[in-house]
């Protein structure tokens, strides 16, 4: 059993390497894995472990396949997210975003054609929309452990974002004595879309990251010891 248990093991540092399925996607299989084989022994005492456990591993089938057997099975909730804010965002550059008053109203690419113009403001946008453009690859289904600092980024960009949107507009109200500033001016759809794809960014990262959590404490310690963090 011991035997098995080496084999078992280097299959799934391997599996951990290639990161096309989840800790606790391995924790399924390994113990699936571990039943197979040992049966395949119990049904024929003379076979040998490594082969037993080439049996049972041949099987289980590809990390590939498993990988999309477990996506059929159901799209994880963090994708969600991630698409809902990615769709936010990308609507967010087309939208009207200021109302300028008699300059009348600015969108998102109005912005960004004005940020480009020299290097510094190319600098700036780059700057803030950074986080968001680092969480792209999610979309396309990278399954990759992530890091904390990353989702801390993208949420504090969106939070930021809403909090000065809404201290302007209460300032600006207090100080002209006017509500007109809350409904929502100077603020337009496009920017609470823009900040608000943030926050779902941020949601999806954290449903994410309890995927990567093991189920058991054995990978969790093997984890942590490879400086992998997901929480």
């Amino acid at each position: 059993m011991s035997d098995i248990s080496a084999e078992v093991r280097r299959w799934r540092e391997r599996q951990e390497q290639a990161r096309s399925l989840s800790p606790r996607e391995l924790d399924e299989l390994e113990d699936h894995l571990r039943a197979r084989a040992d049966l395949e022994m119990e049904l024929d005492p003379m076979l040998a472990p490594g082969r037993a456990f080439a049996i049972a591993r041949h099987e289980l089938g590809t990390p590939k396949t498993l990988s999309k057997e477990f996506a059929k099975a159901g799209r994880p909730r963090w994708r969600r997210w991630v698409v809902a804010g990615w769709t936010a965002y990308a609507a967010s550059w087309f939208l009207p975003i200021l109302d300028m008053g008699w300059l009348g109203t600015m969108t998102g690419y109005d912005v960004l054609k004005g940020f480009t113009s020299d290097i510094f403001g190319t600098a700036v946008l780059l700057a803030i929309n950074l986080p968001m453009l680092m969480t792209v690859s999610m979309l396309w289904g990278a399954r990759l452990s992530c890091d904390r600092w990353l989702r801390r980024m993208v949420g504090a960009v969106g939070v930021l974002a809403i909090g000065c949107a809404v201290g302007v507009m209460v300032y600006g109200s207090i100080d002209s004595g006017s509500v007109a500033w809350l409904f929502p001016f100077p603020f337009l759809v496009g920017s609470w879309a823009w900040a608000g794809s943030f926050l779902f960014v941020t949601q999806g990262l954290r449903l994410r990251a309890k995927e990567w959590e093991s189920a058991t404490p054995e990978t969790r310690v093997r984890l942590a010891d490879r400086g992998v963090s997901n929480v």
